[in-house]
């Protein structure tokens, strides 16, 4: 009968009984039969090692004695046609006979750490000039570099370690109904299908606000093998959509040649062994794979490593399988045959995309055959097959990057500062139940104690064998970090007395995420047990992980060294809890011995209540009993003894018996001082059970399988109270919607101050644990006040429960006010913005500048015309107020008029530009004053002549409008004429000023009044003799005339004389002398100078007989005209 299956390293059950295999794993190709031993002999010829890849598992049940039967001959897998090995020197069989492979249950567990690490260099892994050549080209930054690498090398381009989907199942899990089947639990997370074990390198990408999972995968099939990294992203570490693998096998490896000596597992007694062949994943077929185990993940974000800024470094195990000889020099310096045995190596490979596709990272370049960063030769622990589950992480005291693998029950601390050339540190050795399993999945995790800012390096380990429950589970270690890179113990109890990660079976492997944003540290763990896992088994997947767990370290007397690790599920599991439905009035209430039902039924919730008593009526265990059936035979119980003060997880009532027994182990010591807090998270077959806010935890799976409890549902819950009176309070229960294809709803709603609706509600839908974007609307006329929220996400994520968030607004003040304007075209006519504004202001009224305004439309101010210009304004919360303003372009109105002017010239003759000023306006039409005006020209009022004198004014638009005037400057006409007179003096005679004057003109040659002249000098009529009166006129230009006249006075005597021409001259003796005095008077007479002459026949007129005197002569002039008019009018006569 073929072996049943190839247990490397782990529990696999033989018959009734479950079995470890020894981590070592030399290859032991032994078949069991009915107990009889069925070896596979070897071929005494040589043959080549076969680069066919079988692929082929067999998945037989029957079962095997141990992996620690002696094997005469092992068969190997042949390897590429590279070189012949020789036939054992025992043995004639050939070497290369095929052996059919049984199903590989290798439930390999790993660890990866995020940290910031810099990778070792790749160190070789053949030391034989037999290995084959690889590709001198420089390390791929890229996909596309990869493929050209790949290409020059001499392995084949299928073997590109660029990451690229085999089998992997990518899709939005909410849009797969293949997530209802049964036992499928709802909000833990698992892939569409296949194997899932170990988390592998958790991190957060800042850049995308995406948190990755990587797992432990298989791609062919729901059990163990084949083993790569699957990938899984989340917004919120609850909801995730699974991607295409991340890491794939490697594939067509090329060939190894190294030695090693073991000192420790299986080979520790054949010194110096050799590795030589081809890889293999399939032990008995050189398929030329390597595995990928478990490892961890660093965000490089300086680029310590010279990979890339940001790139994502993974961390991982290659593990193979390969031909095996004691280093002897027999079989013709092969050296003696072993078999097949194990390698483990630690690799690295890089992603420049997020973490979707990873390149293998290699020292030489050559990323299709990569060398390993620490390989077989760098490890310390002395066993060459069990090296594994690297977990890197930063030290930023001592500015240096740790490595720790696990190997048997040590793990090995190797240290860099560029997470590439790693240099082995120290170690950690197990000191409790030293021999019962070994460690797996390390963590050196540094963390601050709460309430302090002192930071502790917990180092947690996943216990293969030997833990506090049954079969695997997790312990920490609390210490500190040397600067030489040695982890030390707190105290010497630390290694001999480990704490309890959790309490539960089924909490293994768990890591931190790396790169967290919050600062928080975050594990996830796989919620599964190498003791029975394959009693678990469910179709089409296998396997889930954990609740991420939020740790937190405590000061606790009660622990080994004084400090507690704390762990409860993260908060973002509110995203997918429902409403509390239990109401307040029942939410507290009294139980005494009796179980009582909760009025609420389902599979998947959150339960949380406390629990208290009274030492008088003191119960011996309180707790829920959940999932439970219709008959009430069957559930799950969580509770606590007040009898041991354990809190304890039982599923011995499931109805299966056969998962390992007893049941009823998973218990954690709580000291409850008269109450206890209890909160469950129950899904379809996960139980994760919580004291007092994550002092203690207890994680189990658990199968209620129909073909064992009858067709009927199990979604009872009961709180129990055993023995005793027990009071329940604040008891809720939060019903908790599925991560595959929940949604959730976002109503937003626009309300005014006083609450009144002024826009439609706007409603999103999307998948819970998914974005969406919201913000305040931009309303007409209102502006954005504040934001209320209901059961909203932070994070902007769609949640359980629908979201709410109303937007308040208040009426918006802002404003913009224009005004028409009207303005004059012209060559340096100007238009700005400003001048159309009135003002405007803001949402709060604040006043605002043009400069703050949209300022739309062109005016030419050189070009009449209308205009159109428009003003807007759009306030903070997107209002947009916009007004318009006319600018009207006219032509100028400006114009000047002038007049000519003439003067005389004078002394004091004055002109000014306002005499030949008539009027002038501005481009608008209105009035201007002279001052407004230039005035060019110049003017001499003392001299004569014509002058001209020119107006100019330009307007404010530049049009230039100039006159001119012309002013005449003319001598002036001004003249006085008088004339001599004789009177007689006498006491009544009488003379005036006008006597004496003929005739004035003023300026401009018109007559003047004696009334405009200036008169001085006297006349004494009574006294004779000769008189001067002078005659004066200024004209308006200050020319001075002046003319003078003689008044001759005669006595009475001398009236009868006769002057020569006969005349004789009177003396009136009754008009006394006139003093004249002034501008003459009223009684001046017009008469000029006037002749005397003395005739015997005549006497002088006396003085005021002048009038008689002038009608004489009027009289005779008058009739010498008719008379001369009469002579003249004979002589025409005559002619005629």
């Amino acid at each position: 009968m073929e072996m049943d299956e190839k247990k490397h390293y782990k529990m696999y059950k033989s018959k009734s009984v479950w079995v470890f295999a020894c981590l070592s794993t030399c290859l032991i190709v032994s078949f069991f039969n009915d107990g009889q031993n069925v070896s596979a002999a070897t071929s005494a010829s040589s043959t080549q090692i076969s680069q066919t890849n079988t692929g082929s598992q067999p998945n037989n049940e029957t079962t095997g004695e141990t992996a620690q039967s002696s094997v005469n001959s092992t068969a190997t897998a042949s390897s590429s046609s590279v070189a012949d090995l020789p036939s054992s020197s025992d043995s004639k069989s050939s070497i290369g006979s095929t052996i059919s492979q049984p199903a590989i249950d290798k439930k390999e567990t790993s660890k990866s750490d995020t940290a910031d690490n810099d990778l070792p260099k790749s160190v070789t892994t053949s030391d034989s000039d037999k290995a084959l050549p690889t590709s001198k080209t420089t390390l791929p930054t890229s996909n596309e570099q990869v493929q050209s690498s790949v290409g020059q090398s001499q392995t084949d381009q299928s073997a590109s370690s660029a990451t690229i989907a085999t089998n992997a199942v990518t899709s939005d899990v909410s849009q797969n109904d293949q997530y209802n089947e049964p036992y499928r639990n709802q909000y833990h997370y698992s892939s569409s299908q296949n194997w899932i074990n170990d988390p592998n390198g958790l991190f957060y990408d800042s850049k995308t606000g995406l948190y990755n999972l990587y797992y432990q995968y298989n791609p062919e099939g729901n059990q163990w093998g084949n083993m790569s990294w699957g990938h899984a992203v989340s917004k919120d570490l609850i909801n995730w959509t699974q991607e295409d693998v991340a890491i794939p096998m490697l594939q067509n490896q090329g060939w190894e040649d190294f030695t090693y000596t073991n000192t420790t597992g299986s080979l520790k007694d054949k010194g110096e062994v050799r590795y030589v062949g081809v890889p293999t994943t399939n032990w008995g077929d050189a398929d030329g794979k390597k595995a990928i185990f478990s490892g961890s993940i660093v965000v490089d974000t300086n680029n310590v490593s010279g990979l890339g800024k940001d790139a994502i470094l993974a961390f991982y195990t290659a593990d193979y399988q390969i031909a095996t000889r004691k280093n002897d020099g027999a079989e013709d310096g092969w050296g003696t045959w072993i078999g097949l045995t194990e390698i483990q190596e630690q690799h690295l490979a890089y992603s420049l995309d997020g973490g979707k596709t990873f390149i293998q990272y290699s020292k030489d370049g050559n990323a299709a055959n990569p060398q390993a960063i620490i390989p077989t030769s760098m490890n310390q622990g002395g066993d060459a097959a069990n090296f594994r589950d690297p977990s890197v992480v930063y030290d930023a005291v001592n500015k240096q990057y740790y490595l720790t693998v696990v190997s048997g029950q040590q793990a090995l601390i190797y240290k860099s500062s560029n997470l590439l050339d790693w240099t082995y540190a120290s170690k950690i050795e197990r000191e409790n139940d030293v021999g019962n399993g070994v460690w797996e999945c390390p963590s050196l995790v540094p963390m601050k104690v709460a309430g302090t800012n002192e930071t502790k390096w917990v180092f947690c380990i996943s216990v293969q064998q030997g833990a506090h429950a049954t079969g695997s589970g997790m312990q920490y270690y609390v210490g500190n970090m040397t600067a030489d890179g040695t982890w030390v113990p707190e105290s010497s109890k630390t290694l001999q007395n480990p704490m309890t990660m959790d309490s539960g079976e089924d909490f293994y492997a768990g890591i931190p995420f790396s790169n967290m944003p919050d600062g928080r540290t975050v594990m996830l763990a796989w919620q599964s047990n190498w003791s029975y896992v394959d009693e678990a088994k469910t179709s089409l997947w296998s396997g889930n992980m954990t609740l991420p767990r939020e740790l937190s370290l405590k000061k606790n007397a009660d622990t080994t060294d004084g400090y507690l690790l704390t762990n409860t599920v993260v908060k973002e599991i509110a995203n997918n809890e429902e409403a509390n439905v239990i109401n307040k009035a029942e939410s507290n209430f009294t139980v005494s011995r009796s179980d009582e039902q909760v009025q609420y039924e389902g599979k998947q919730y959150k339960i949380s209540a406390t629990f208290s008593w009274d030492e008088a009526d003191k119960p011996k265990s309180v707790g829920f009993k959940l999932r439970v059936s219709d008959d009430q035979k069957y559930d799950m119980i969580v509770g606590y003894d007040l009898t041991t003060g354990l809190l304890y997880v039982q599923r011995l009532n499931t109805g299966e018996p056969n998962m390992g027994a007893p049941r009823d182990k998973m218990n954690a010591t709580v000291n409850a001082d008269g109450s206890i807090t209890i909160t469950v998270y129950v899904d379809e077959t996960s139980i994760e059970a919580f004291a007092n806010d994550g002092e203690k935890s207890i994680t189990q799976n658990f199968f209620m399988r129909p073909e064992n409890i009858g067709d009927q549902a199990t979604t009872g819950v009961y709180v129990y109270s055993n023995d005793g009176t027990t009071k329940i309070s604040d008891l809720t229960i939060n019903p908790i919607t599925s991560i595959w294809n929940s949604t959730g709803q976002l109503t937003e709603k626009f309300v005014d101050e006083n609450g009144n609706t002024i826009a439609s509600d706007k409603i999103q839908t999307g998948r819970v644990g998914q974005s969406y974007t919201s913000e305040s609307a931009t309303i007409p006329g209102y502006v954005f006040v504040k934001e209320n929220t209901d059961h909203i996400n932070s994070n902007q994520l769609y949640t359980t429960q629908n979201q709410t968030i109303t937007y308040t607004y208040r009426a918006s003040q802002a404003s913009v006010v224009t005004k028409d304007t009207t303005l004059a075209a012209g060559p340096s006519a100007a238009w700005n913005a400003a001048d159309n504004l009135v003002g405007a202001t803001d949402a709060d009224g604040n006043a605002l500048a043009v400069s703050d305004l949209t300022v739309n439309g062109a005016v030419d101010p050189k070009t009449p015309g209308t205009y159109t210009v428009t003003y807007s304004y759009t306030d903070a919360t997107g209002n947009k107020i916009s007004k318009k303003a006319t600018v009207t372009v006219i032509a100028s109105k400006a114009d000047i008029v002038t007049k000519d002017t003439a003067m005389v010239a004078g002394p004091s003759a004055t002109w000014n530009a306002v005499d030949n000023f008539v009027e002038a306006t501005g481009a608008d039409g209105n009035a201007l004053t002279l001052s407004d005006l230039t005035v060019n020209g110049a003017v001499d009022p003392k001299t004569p002549g014509t002058y001209t004198v020119t107006y100019s004014y330009t307007d404010a638009a530049g049009n230039k409008i100039s006159k001119k005037a012309t002013v005449t400057v003319i001598a002036s006409k001004a003249d006085i004429v008088t004339k001599d007179t004789t009177m007689v003096a006498g006491p009544s005679a009488a003379w005036n000023a006008a006597n004496n004057l003929v005739s004035a003109t003023d300026a401009d040659g018109n007559a003047l009044a004696m009334s405009n002249l200036t008169v001085t000098g006297t006349v004494d009529l009574k006294t004779q003799g000769t008189y001067t009166v002078t005659y004066t006129y200024t004209d308006v230009a200050g020319n001075k005339i002046s003319k003078e006249a003689t008044v001759t006075v005669l006595t009475e005597k001398e009236t009868n004389i006769e002057d020569n021409t006969g005349s004789s001259i009177s003396n009136d003796r009754e008009n006394p002398p006139a003093s004249i005095t002034g501008k003459g008077g009223d009684d001046i007479h017009q008469n000029a100078k006037t002749t005397m002459t003395k005739k015997k026949t005549e006497t002088l007129p006396q003085a005021g007989n002048h009038v008689n005197e002038l009608a004489i002569v009027l009289g005779q002039m008058i009739l010498a005209i008719c008379v001369g008019g009469i002579l003249w009018l004979k002589r025409r006569v005559k002619r005629v």
